[in-house]
């Protein structure tokens, strides 16, 4: 079986990151999850917070699906995104 792993990071505000609509990560958090490999997987996020604060979500493994994000949340004091890999 293969294994994402990845962190995130926020000083103040809220982060939910999720794997296929499931939360896997809230705020500053690691994890560890099961992956079925020849499956197509999407991450995506929703940040909430000051304008200006920063955030990240670091995916280390597997390889295919490594990714590192550092932003500033923006005016509308919210941010979200979408992150697509196959393993």
């Amino acid at each position: 079986m293969t294994k994402l792993v990845a962190s995130a990071f926020i000083a103040n505000g809220s982060l939910l990151v999720y794997l296929d609509n499931q939360l896997i990560m809230q705020n500053s958090d690691a994890v560890t999850v099961d992956l079925e490999p020849g499956h197509e997987y999407i991450i995506h996020w929703f940040v909430k917070g000051d304008v200006g604060q920063t955030f990240s979500i670091t995916i280390s493994a597997p390889k295919e699906a490594q990714f590192q994000l550092t932003r500033a949340i923006p005016k509308a004091k919210k941010d979200l995104g979408t992150f697509r890999f196959s393993c």
